[in-house]
């Protein structure tokens, strides 16, 4: 008896129930064709089979018709098993374009639907997977290539749509253990994270709330190679010992657009260069000269706690830390609308909100007070906001002349969970074609429960 015969002479339950324990995409292709019982099994009784099989595989949002969840299964399936073959140097190309869209789908959808938890009580979804395994075994992130000169016609920067999955992508690889972190032409994501705040602004286009996805990239590359690079000899001991609740991870909500308030605790580092050396570095092309990162080359992380007024009791702002920051002249505000007013717009969610800090920086302990700024969606990417902050060593406002002034302007991933961005010295008017600045890296921990017990204590008490 043939196969064919064979399983057309079983009921159609029998064919259903067996290619649902089917698991690969090529089985289940394979089986569809071996006759017409087989492929009644999955494409009839109106595409129930592609249904199910999808909110297998998938964060599954109700609402979505078969076919379409047919169409969507088929074509992740093709990209997500082709793209890890891609090079992704910088992203133009069609077949790559077409990959990193499945990518930033699967970004966007992540927690629609079932959400299961992992051993540390933080949310796991289906779209997880997915993600991890193509970042595992693909180029996107873990290329053992340096990118080769564009061709011909081709643009040689990267794909802002690129750089954007890449860096939401990234949360991920803190996680990963015995990977090897390679980080290739290191040399200019060095060069480009010292770079004057006129040549390289975080934020640019018409409304100023376009994030300047390369030089954020640069940032995420720099501390990587840090951070996750044993043979760097910097920060990856120190990061390495951390609990898994303290290290960098990914995100615990599905994105969503506008302000919100960020996590309490934080820890974080920066790198800087001594002022002769930034300016000497600052001339020269990348490569040519060979410059210790201080700070993280003795492998320091910072602490930090964060309080975020979202009503009532607002908080000093000086003039001359909005001088120095910008921090509620943004382009969020609408025209003809006070920039220093606490609201910048109108519009549900889109609005400043104000927060105070306390950390550590090696024995000192230090004072922060800022905003956060809402951003539009970036490579059609919701979530991101910007911070400013200004680190200060007072109890209080009355002696800013005589005080340490670090001014820090950063991009809040989406999600909430990794700060990007550059500080610069702010205790004096501030050159911005030729700031003393540098790079600096915040992620959001997980309370330590005796922390935990001893805030809330404090709070019952007052």
């Amino acid at each position: 008896m043939s196969h064919s015969t064979a399983f057309n002479s079983l009921p159609i339950e029998l064919n259903k129930a067996i290619v649902h324990e089917l698991d690969a995409d090529k089985d289940i292709a394979t089986y569809r064709l071996i006759c017409r019982a087989t492929n009644d099994a999955i494409d009839a009784d109106k595409l129930s089979f592609w249904r199910a099989k999808y909110r297998e595989k998938y964060a599954f949002k109700e609402g979505v018709p078969n076919n379409q969840l047919q169409r969507k299964y088929q074509r992740r399936s093709r990209l997500l098993r082709r793209g890890v073959r891609y090079d992704f140097f910088r992203g133009h190309k069609k077949h790559e374009l077409a990959a990193i869209e499945i990518l930033r789908e699967l970004i966007v959808g992540m927690y629609s639907g079932q959400i299961e938890t992992d051993e540390h009580g933080r949310p796991r979804c289906k779209n997880q997977t997915h993600l991890l395994n193509f970042i595992v075994n693909s180029r996107i992130l873990m290329s053992a290539r340096r990118a080769p000169q564009p061709s011909p016609g081709e643009p040689d920067w990267v794909h802002p749509t690129l750089a954007a999955v890449k860096l939401i992508c990234a949360h991920f690889l803190f996680e990963l253990e015995g990977a090897e972190h390679r980080i290739f032409a290191l040399e200019e994501s060095q060069h480009a994270v010292y770079q004057p705040t006129n040549r390289a602004r975080l934020y640019g286009g018409p409304a100023n709330t376009t994030v300047n996805m390369s030089w954020i990239l640069h940032s995420m590359n720099f501390f990587r190679h840090h951070m996750m690079n044993e043979e760097a000899q910097t920060l990856y001991e120190n990061i390495s010992e951390l609990p898994v609740t303290q290290k960098p991870s990914i995100w615990q909500e599905r994105l969503q657009q506008g302000t919100r308030p960020l996590s309490r605790h934080w820890k974080g580092t920066y790198a800087f260069l001594d002022n002769p050396e930034i300016q000497k570095f600052r001339s020269q092309v990348p490569g040519t000269g060979v410059y210790i990162d201080k700070n993280i080359d003795e492998g320091k992380i910072q602490s930090l706690e964060l309080d975020f007024k979202t009503q009532g009791g607002e908080l000093p702002w000086p003039a001359v830390f909005e001088q120095r920051l910008n921090s509620l002249g943004h382009a969020t505000a609408k025209p003809g609308i006070n920039p220093q007013c606490r609201t910048a717009n109108t519009r549900t969610g889109v609005k400043n909100i104000q927060f105070e800090g306390h950390g550590e920086d090696l024995d000192d302990e230090f004072n922060a007070i800022g905003w956060l700024n809402p951003l539009p969606p970036q490579a059609g990417i919701p979530g991101w906001q910007r911070i400013t902050f200004m680190k200060h060593f007072m109890e209080d406002f009355d002696q800013l002349d005589q005080d340490n002034l670090w001014a820090y302007e950063g991009v809040v991933l989406p999600g909430g969970r990794i700060i990007l961005g550059r500080w610069w010295y702010a205790s004096e008017q501030v050159d911005f074609n030729n700031d003393y600045n540098g790079p600096f890296i915040w992620w959001a921990i997980d309370p330590d429960p005796e922390d935990e017990d001893e805030s809330q204590s404090e709070t019952e008490e007052e």
